[in-house]
């Protein structure tokens, strides 16, 4: 079911300021041309009530063909300001492409795993596809309901200059409007985010079903797949057809106030000409300027569609663009060409509202010495390794890296000279250089060839044409698990650490391999190390050996 949350068009409408603020000096140039083709549209009324004054009268001059040609002039300077206009959203459509793309990618790997671990992050980022949609409805928000508003107010004016009576109709008008929008528009935005979130509940179940696709094709005749959409596209269906409903509302309170006003200026209209109190070439100019009134007015409730899409679309983005970051302090790990040393006191975690996890953990391992940590799965190995990555800020006790608490460092300055192995981590669709590195330039080859030959990768790179620039399948579906776990493994150990935290390294190697991966790893200077596995490796020797029994030491 899609999540309930409380929305507000004052909300939402910040957040587009907020963005809109970023491009404020093209959005007030904007502004000037909206402004500036108001009143050369609105002009062209006055030019051509001259003329017929001129046509009336039999006079015809050489004025009325400089009328002419002025009036020409003024429709050729609306269509070149309404082109300017287009020009400065096309590169205002880039600009938010370019900065949430941006944004999304730096932004991902700062997200507080933490707080958002009852979210799917492939789902979650599917939000991205909104600023698609923003692109769309920009145009609508920046040209065509500004330009409406302009011509609207404009035209209200004019009118005022004609006869005092369009003073009354032009504050009618106004405020009709005003409570249209007023009483429809929070119902229009609420409804269009919940059909918004049905939509992207239904992608991602599809997504789902082409994930596991083996399962449901080979599953005992399973209609499961249709039943979730089923129940997913009725709750979509019903905010949507509410979401219609409330358009509708508004389309047919512009259908019926277009009547009124139609019907009451040109009652008043011809009223005012038989009693001479207007002639006939401003009864003309009137209606001119009145159908550009409503014709703005039409194009303001029809774009209002546009408009919440717009506001549902900035809500969706916020979903990432507002997610909570990781806690980071300010100190920076300072090189001093020794270990890291780790001290846990009376720690204890848990996961959520869950039962402890762990509790009251004390250790300590000096600079340069190695930790084994035992236990089964569930006791608590894994989270150690996370709470040290900085993964998990949310314990209790005190944990200490050189002898100031891990809260106060900078978390990147940390990582930097850390390398972190845990389970599930996977390669992506980049080479496998790439893959490797994670772009890091100070690792040479002569470091990555060496460490291939200890872990037995260079078995799998010599069988690549094109070697360390072969492009990684998506999810590695074509890599065997020894050698997924492998590039995992390098990850870890390559480049210039003075802490590892690995997490079962040598569960995928074969008994001859693990031996010399581990004198690879007591050969780095200088670096502490903390593993965590099931296995004892009681061939291998460690400077301190723990096991973990839900959550508690227990040797």
């Amino acid at each position: 079911m899609a999540t309930e949350q409380k929305y507000s068009i004052e909300s939402s409408l910040k957040k587009l300021f907020v963005i809109l603020h970023l491009e404020r000096k093209d959005i007030y140039t904007i502004y000037v041309f909206a402004i500036l083709a108001g009143l050369v549209q609105l002009s062209l009324p006055l030019g051509i009530q001259t003329i017929i004054g001129f046509v009336m009268a039999g006079n015809i001059s050489t004025s009325i063909y400089l009328l002419i040609t002025l009036v020409v002039i003024g429709t050729f300077c609306f269509g070149l300001l309404q082109v300017r206009q287009m020009q400065i959203i096309e590169r205002i459509e880039q600009k938010l492409f370019v900065r949430y793309s941006i944004a999304f990618t730096d932004k991902l790997p700062k997200l507080n795993v933490e707080k958002l671990d009852k979210y799917y992050l492939p789902e979650l980022v599917n939000r991205y596809f909104e600023t698609i949609s923003l692109q769309k409805g920009i145009e609508k928000l920046l040209i065509d309901i500004p330009s409406a508003f302009v011509q609207i107010i404009f035209g209200v004016i004019l009118l005022a200059f004609y006869h005092p009576a369009f003073i009354g109709f032009g504050i009618t008008l106004l405020l009709i409007l005003f409570f249209i929008i007023r009483f429809t528009s929070l119902d229009g935005l609420v409804t269009s985010i919940k059909a918004s979130d049905y939509k992207y509940e239904m992608a991602n179940w599809i997504q789902e079903v082409a994930r596991v696709i083996k399962q449901f094709k080979y599953a005992k005749t399973t209609s499961l797949h249709l039943q979730k959409s089923d129940e997913i596209l009725n709750g979509y269906l019903k905010h949507r057809t509410k979401y219609f409903k409330i358009l509708l509302t508004q389309y047919w309170s512009l259908v019926v106030f277009k009547i009124l006003i139609t019907g009451g200026i040109l009652i008043l209209g011809t009223v005012l000409l038989l009693d001479q109190k207007i002639n006939i070439g401003q009864f003309v100019a009137t209606d001119i300027v009145i159908l550009t009134i409503l014709n703005s007015i039409e194009k303001l409730v029809g774009n209002l569609e546009k408009v919440y899409d717009a506001l549902t679309s900035i809500e969706k983005i916020s979903k990432i663009i507002d997610a909570p970051v990781e806690n980071s302090g300010t100190l920076q790990l300072q090189e001093n060409g020794k270990g890291i040393s780790v001290v846990f006191k009376d720690v204890c975690y848990k996961y959520n509202n869950e039962n402890e996890t762990l509790n009251n953990i004390n250790f300590k391992v000096s600079n340069g010495e190695s930790l084994l940590i035992n236990g089964h799965s569930g006791a608590g190995k894994s989270t150690i390794l996370r709470l040290l990555s900085g993964a998990y800020s949310n314990f209790n006790g005190n944990i200490l890296i050189n002898d100031v608490p891990i809260g106060n460092y900078d978390i990147q300055s940390l990582r930097d000279k850390t390398g972190i192995l845990l389970q599930h981590q996977e390669v992506f669709h980049a080479t496998l250089l790439e893959n490797i590195t994670m772009g890091n330039s100070e690792i040479s080859y002569e470091e990555i060839l060496e460490l291939a030959k200890i872990t037995g990768l260079n078995s799998y790179i010599e069988t690549l044409t094109n070697g360390f620039d072969t492009l990684i399948d998506h999810q590695g579906k074509k890599l065997t698990n020894k050698v997924v776990k492998n590039i995992a493994l390098m990850r870890a150990l390559l480049g210039n650490k003075r802490l590892l935290l690995l997490e079962s390294p040598f569960d995928h190697l074969n008994p001859k391999e693990i031996p010399d991966v581990f004198s690879y790893i007591k050969s780095k200077k200088n670096c502490s190390v903390i593993i965590v596995s099931q296995n004892d490796y009681q061939n291998l020797t460690f400077n301190q050996h723990l096991n973990l029994l839900e959550g508690s030491i227990i040797a």
